[in-house]
């Protein structure tokens, strides 16, 4: 495995409640592997027996944007918990990425992992092409 790091932004900001990734290799190269975005945009990336890093090769990224929540509430206990309710929507409209980034086939974002460490630097979705 390769460690791979980096953060992932939209307009310069973190996403309100983070992401989920899932790199498709494109070609015969690498294996699907999913990451996770935290609220503070840090991308890591974790595969099967918990291992971090991906398998050499080029990647289509694939970005699915957390935008709903469920209400908190206090319970009897005093302990602040995910409220049994519907979820609601949490993110604003001019928060939310294009669609086209959690399409699998058109996603334009693509990364290549070589052997070794890989820091993906900061990709900004808000400056990625969309065509």
């Amino acid at each position: 495995m390769n460690p791979t790091t980096g953060r992932l932004l939209y307009d310069g900001k973190p996403m309100p409640l983070g992401a989920s990734v899932t790199f498709l290799p494109i070609g015969d190269s690498g294996v699907a592997t999913s990451g996770a975005v935290d609220e503070d945009g840090n991308l890591s990336v974790v595969t099967f027996e918990n291992q971090s890093g991906l398998v050499a090769g080029e990647y289509r990224l694939v970005v699915y944007q957390i935008i709903e929540k469920e209400p908190d509430h206090v319970d009897q206990d005093g302990e602040i918990r995910a409220a049994p309710t519907d979820t609601f929507m949490a993110v604003d409209e001019e928060q939310r990425i294009p669609e086209i980034f959690s399409d699998r086939q058109k996603s334009p974002l693509t990364v290549t992992i070589e052997a070794g460490s890989n820091d993906l630097g900061t990709l900004d979705l808000k400056t990625v092409p969309q065509s």
